[in-house]
């Protein structure tokens, strides 16, 4: 039941960065809006934007399992310079995105500011896991999209 095209850039296993790159033609970006680092996992929201644009395509709230990345990789998930998917990506990481559920956000000041809308409107998203193949968890993740 997720319109179009909202289903599209959702209902999938892959990553969110890949298809939201393919879909706005350009290179995705991170900007941290708060992070939080404790023992178990690295915690962060996000908002990702087409960096040719500057262009916010995405609202992200992310748990991340750092025990579950190698060294290194777990050291550029902390630095927060690339989106996960697009990191994982680049070190040739295999995984799988499990979305568990599909959400619809009603009219939401704190996502008409972070996308900049002007106009009353509904948000499509998803909430989701990324695991190994070997079914470990690497992240939870809540992903919304703008109008």
């Amino acid at each position: 039941s997720v319109p179009q095209p909202y289903r599209g850039l959702l209902v999938h296993n892959g990553d969110m960065t890949s298809r939201l790159a393919a879909h706005h033609g350009g290179e995705i970006v991170i900007e941290v809006l708060h992070r939080e680092v404790t023992r178990e996992a690295y915690r962060r929201e996000v908002v990702l934007h087409v960096a040719e644009t500057g262009v916010p395509v995405e609202y992200g709230a992310i748990e991340i399992f750092l025990g579950a990345f190698p060294p290194d990789v777990r050291a550029e998930i902390v630095e927060a310079k690339r989106p996960l998917g697009g990191l994982l990506n680049g070190h040739r990481m295999t995984y799988r995105s499990r979305p568990k559920a599909f959400i619809r956000l009603g009219d939401d000041a704190i996502m008409h500011q972070i996308f900049g809308c002007a106009e009353t409107h509904c948000f499509y998203g998803r909430c989701n896991e990324l695991v190994r193949e070997d079914g470990q968890l690497l992240a939870r993740i809540v992903e919304v999209l703008p109008p």
